[in-house]
């Protein structure tokens, strides 16, 4: 049985939505603040959490950060009322793994759990993290880290554009198809663009910007990034 983590301050909707996940066959425990979060963190994982963003005592965004930098690999699927284009990719950007806009059936939050949850359990490790120079990507988590455990922080089109060289590796982009493989995430809009973020990219990445070893230019045709295998 599958426990999860329903972050509401709404009690009727908390109720309801606990009600109809554990018929479903789910274990829910309900927070109705950041600080009952934490608490019920202690100790205790969970297949995945369901954050609303309207909280008492904290902002849900400021909460989704904080839960995504404390190394926390559980999906986080974004409930709230804030459904408008730009509320949802600034959920996406800062960690969630699905945003779902209220108001909401419980019957597309069931669904929408079950399929992060099965496509989070057929992920093995070693396909979520991948090693460039001394830093690791996780893909699962969406962070960045070098070798002390430390967040590499990257701008919302460095990782987009980074992300996209990795997943994809080794093939090469020309610079105006990482414009249109990024333009649906606001990637970079120009070729000058892309070079700029190239080379803030490397600055962060490589052990020597100058003699770049992950993200290398193939002249002529554009960017790829190479792996290694970690020491």
């Amino acid at each position: 049985m599958h426990s999860l983590l329903l972050i509401e301050d709404d009690e009727q909707l908390a109720e309801v939505t606990c009600a109809y996940l554990e018929l479903t066959g789910f274990k829910v425990e309900v927070a109705n603040s950041a600080k009952a979060c934490w608490e019920k963190l202690q100790g205790k994982s969970f297949a995945l959490i369901i954050l609303d963003l309207g909280l008492p005592d904290e902002d849900g965004l400021v909460l989704l950060r904080k839960l995504k930098s404390s190394q926390n690999l559980t999906p986080i699927i974004v409930s709230s009322g804030r459904g408008a284009d730009e509320d949802r990719i600034v959920g996406l950007e800062f960690g969630a793994n699905d945003y779902l806009a209220k108001p909401y059936t419980v019957k597309e939050l069931l669904l929408r759990i079950n399929l992060l949850i099965n496509n989070t359990s057929k992920k093995e490790p070693s396909e979520r993290v991948v090693y460039l120079a001394d830093k690791r990507v996780d893909f699962y988590n969406q962070v960045v880290l070098d070798d002390l455990g430390n967040e590499v922080v990257l701008t919302y089109h460095e990782q987009t554009v980074l992300f996209l060289l990795t997943k994809n590796a080794p093939r090469i982009y020309a610079r105006e198809e990482i414009i249109d493989a990024t333009r649906l995430h606001e990637g970079p809009e120009s070729v000058r663009a892309v070079d700029t973020i190239i080379c803030r990219l490397r600055k962060k990445i490589e052990l020597d910007p100058k003699k770049p070893q992950a993200i290398k230019t193939k002249k002529g045709f554009g960017y790829r990034v190479i792996t290694c295998t970690p020491k």
